[in-house]
C-alpha cells in the first residue's frame, strides 16, 4: 500500500472549448471532463488561469469538495484510478510488490539487421 500512496494517477481529460467571455483581452474558457471519474473543471472562468470544479449532477459543491477536487486537477490522483488500483492490489495481495513466483521478464536481445549481407 505504501507504493500505492506514493503513486499518482492523473485524470484522463477530454477538453472542450467553451465560449469566449465578453471583453477585448478575456481568455477562452475550456471544459475539462475526466473520462474515468466524470469530474469536470472549467478553466479560465472569469480570469486567465482560474480553475472551477463543477458538480456532475448540477448540485453546488461545498467549499471542501471544491478544494479537494482542485488539488487533483494537475497531477491527480483520479479517484476512479485510485479505486481500481486499490481493488487490484487487494485481489492480488501483492501490496505493490511483484509476487515471488512470477518470473522476471527478460530483456529482448538486440539483433543486427538481417537484410544486410
Amino acid at each position: 500500500m505504501k507504493q500505492l500512496a506514493e503513486t499518482r494517477f492523473p485524470h484522463l481529460f477530454a477538453v472542450t472549448e467553451l465560449d469566449k467571455l465578453p471583453g477585448l483581452f478575456k481568455p477562452r474558457r475550456y471544459l475539462y471532463h475526466c473520462a474515468r471519474c466524470k469530474w469536470s473543471f472549467v478553466v479560465n472562468d472569469g480570469r486567465r488561469g482560474a480553475l472551477r470544479p463543477i458538480a456532475e449532477d448540477g448540485k453546488t459543491l461545498t467549499r471542501e469538495e471544491v478544494v479537494a477536487r482542485a488539488e487533483t486537477f494537475a497531477a491527480g490522483p483520479c479517484p476512479a484510478m485510485r479505486a481500481v488500483a486499490e481493488a487490484h492490489l487487494h485481489v492480488n495481495g501483492s501490496h505493490g510488490r511483484a509476487p515471488a513466483n512470477v518470473e522476471r521478464s527478460r530483456q529482448p536481445e538486440v539483433r543486427t539487421n538481417q537484410l544486410q549481407h
